[in-house]
């Protein structure tokens, strides 16, 4: 039993370290948000006030209440507690020619804000009367309070010189209130049912009767403890599908990390090469394996793209799903309702003022009208956006490694599967370049549909983007560069090129720069821009120009034979033989002078190996002609003396 109880401790010790290490940060944010949008954020403030503040006969000049237009007509929602239980209409002028654009939007706001004032003011009304006169009369139970309330709240349809009005009273005997007016852009509104004002006035006063009564129930004890309760349930579900999305990130990684050990492994065999030097240790060419680990590294970046893919799948689902759970248990309280639409947004789409409240969901409204009859709360848009733009980087980078080991396979040519890598990143450069692009506009259209970009701020930022633009004219030229670069085939990644006074392995190559490694381990980076002239050492095929002197008094028909036997025989081996392209070939006698005999040999190699062959041919040309008695060139002078200079006894040589 001890035991057990230990067990049990220890495992509710370790969720609660589970919880604290993984969502205590995500807490953090949302509280420091939801400070910041109780300080800062004036549309969720408008929804969330209980009631106006303003003096008799005032009216704000800014509601923050948000609008939609059809045609000559615009909609603004009329909020309380957070739901919208009406919407009210005003005509807009479509010829607006002297008027600030928004300000055409500020009769209809104003008008929603105003009737959410009234209606705070009521229901404040009707939980004061609950509290002290109702608990003074001994009515508690809820049922009981309903009823009363709805014979203390009265609400009728005026007729208020010629004009139609819904007016309230809370309780009966208080003085009556104007809470809705039937204007003309209410009779213009396109209306599946009457369209008579006297019927518009009356289905809105049954609306306002009702969802005051439902707002008050919403206050009540019972019902927070239901909700309360609700929202706990939804708080563990989320806990568990987060904990297995952690389970399955943590998996995702451990794979991960063996890739890259595959990785290191594949990079670790390519060739790193000195071109001045012409040379490669043996170490190098031991651990060189060809080209055929460009496709096996492939392979690797394929399934590690993958993986990374999926990992970010699993890291943005899990930040998704906290916050539509979030905005879930915050609609569940009336006080906590307008944070819930500021994460999610607002939709009118289904809201039938004639009819019973249709559900629906504002981010599928706002995609299904392009934003025409819902918003998107400002989070969800946030997080939309990353969760998109991560997605589709990861998708675009196991789309181009895939695509280009298809293509490196389709193709029988090693160039091909040379390059193959650097065109993988090539695609993945320009796919991040395009996204985050596309990224930035949809920030600017948003920022400019909020207000934020004003006139001002347009100018600094027009200067910003010139400044930005004369800076970025040696970027641009190296992109440009770097795309001839690939374009043409002119070196890929896995060459061995001499560009100026540098040379080495290309480790690297990028729209803007070029990496080499030399052989004493240097990394050097060339902008591609600067790129006038470049060797490639290794395209398609490689060469070995051999050269050797032998001695003047040498036969050359035995030197070019001995030569020519050492290099036929090395072509005709099966372990050379894959690396000798074509039979060699003797130049024949390329120089004489004073130092020897020159005579060159060409032979035809694999690309990049031209190196260890050249090494072999020279060890065994070295040791033939020890065999056949060939002296290497030596440079020779010849001396004259002039005997009347020589003393007397010194024996003159020459």
């Amino acid at each position: 039993m001890l035991s057990n109880f230990h067990f049990i401790t220890n495992f509710l010790a370790k969720i609660k370290q589970f919880v604290l290490a993984q969502f205590s940060g995500k807490l953090i944010v949302l509280l420091i948000l939801f400070a910041v949008l109780l300080i800062g954020d004036r549309p969720l403030a408008a929804q969330m006030l209980p009631g106006l503040g303003l003096a008799e006969g005032e009216v704000i000049s800014r509601p923050y209440v948000p609008t939609f237009r059809s045609g000559n007509l615009e909609i603004a929602p009329v909020f309380l507690d957070g739901n919208i239980i009406a919407t009210v209409s005003a005509r807009v002028s479509l010829n607006n020619q002297n008027r600030d654009d928004q300000q055409t939007s500020y009769e209809a706001a104003t008008r929603s804000y105003l009737i959410h004032g009234k209606s705070q003011k009521i229901l404040a009304n009707m939980n004061d009367y609950s509290r002290r006169v109702l608990a003074k009369q001994g009515i508690t139970n809820i049922d009981a309070q309903v009823h009363v309330l709805k014979q203390q709240l009265t609400v009728e349809v005026v007729n208020l010189n010629n004009t139609i009005a819904v007016m309230t009273t809370f309780p009966r005997d208080d003085v009556p209130e104007v809470i809705y007016t039937v204007t003309q852009a209410e009779i213009e509104r396109p209306r599946i049912v009457s369209s008579q004002p006297e019927k518009i006035a009356q289905r809105a006063a049954d609306g306002v009767k009702k969802f005051l009564i439902e707002a008050w129930k919403a206050r009540q004890t019972p019902n927070l403890l239901v909700q309360a309760q609700r929202g706990l349930q939804i708080f563990v579900s989320l806990c568990l599908m987060s904990f297995v999305l952690l389970l399955l990130q943590k998996f995702l990684a451990s794979r991960r990390n063996k890739f890259d050990q595959g990785l290191a492994v594949a990079e670790s065999s390519s060739i790193t090469s000195e071109p001045q030097a012409m040379a490669i240790t043996d170490q190098q060419v031991n651990g060189f394996r060809g080209i055929s680990y460009q496709l096996q590294k492939l392979s690797l970046r394929q399934r590690k793209s993958l993986n990374a893919l999926y990992r970010s799948l699993f890291f943005w689902s899990q930040w998704l799903l906290w916050l539509l759970g979030i905005s879930y248990i915050s609609s569940l309280f009336y006080f906590s309702r307008p944070l819930s639409n500021w994460i999610i947004g607002i939709s009118i789409r289904g809201y039938r003022a004639e009819e019973e409240f249709i559900m629906n969901w504002p981010p599928l409204d706002w995609l299904m009208t392009l934003g025409g009859e819902a918003t998107l709360g400002t989070p969800l848009l946030i997080l939309f956006l990353l969760l998109i733009t991560r997605l589709t980087i990861k998708t675009g980078d196991a789309l181009s490694d895939f695509w280009v080991e298809r293509w490196s396979h389709q193709k029988s040519s090693q160039r091909d599967s040379l390059r193959a890598p650097t065109l993988a990143v090539a695609f993945k450069g320009w796919l991040r370049t395009i996204v985050y692009l596309t990224l930035g506009v949809i920030a600017a259209h948003h920022l400019q549909q909020l207000g934020t970009i004003t006139q001002a701020v347009a100018v600094i930022l027009g200067f910003l983007s010139f400044a930005i633009s004369l800076a970025s004219q040696n970027l641009l030229k190296d992109l440009i560069a770097g795309l001839l670069i690939l374009w043409e085939d002119q070196y890929a990644v896995g060459d061995v090129i001499t560009i100026g006074d540098q040379g080495g392995l290309v480790e690297r190559l990028t729209l803007r720069i070029t990496q080499l490694r030399n052989l004493d381990g240097e990394l050097i980076t060339i902008p591609n821009g600067t790129i006038e002239m470049v060797k490639n050492l290794s395209s398609e095929w490689s060469r070995v120009n051999y050269a050797v002197e032998v001695n003047y008094d040498a036969d050359v028909e035995t030197v070019i034979e001995v030569m020519a036997a050492i290099a036929n025989g090395m072509y005709q081996e099966a372990e050379w033989q894959n690396l000798i392209l074509e039979p060699p070939e003797i130049l024949g006698v390329d120089n004489i002078s004073h130092t020897g005999i020159l005579i060159r040999l060409l032979i035809k190699t694999q690309p990049l190996q031209q190196w260890p062959v050249a090494r072999e041919y020279r060890l065994r040309l070295k040791n033939a002609f020890d065999q056949q008695g060939i002296a290497i060139g030596i440079p020779k002078q010849n001396v004259y003396l002039n005997d009347s200079l020589l003393p007397s006894g010194v024996l003159k040589t020459a």
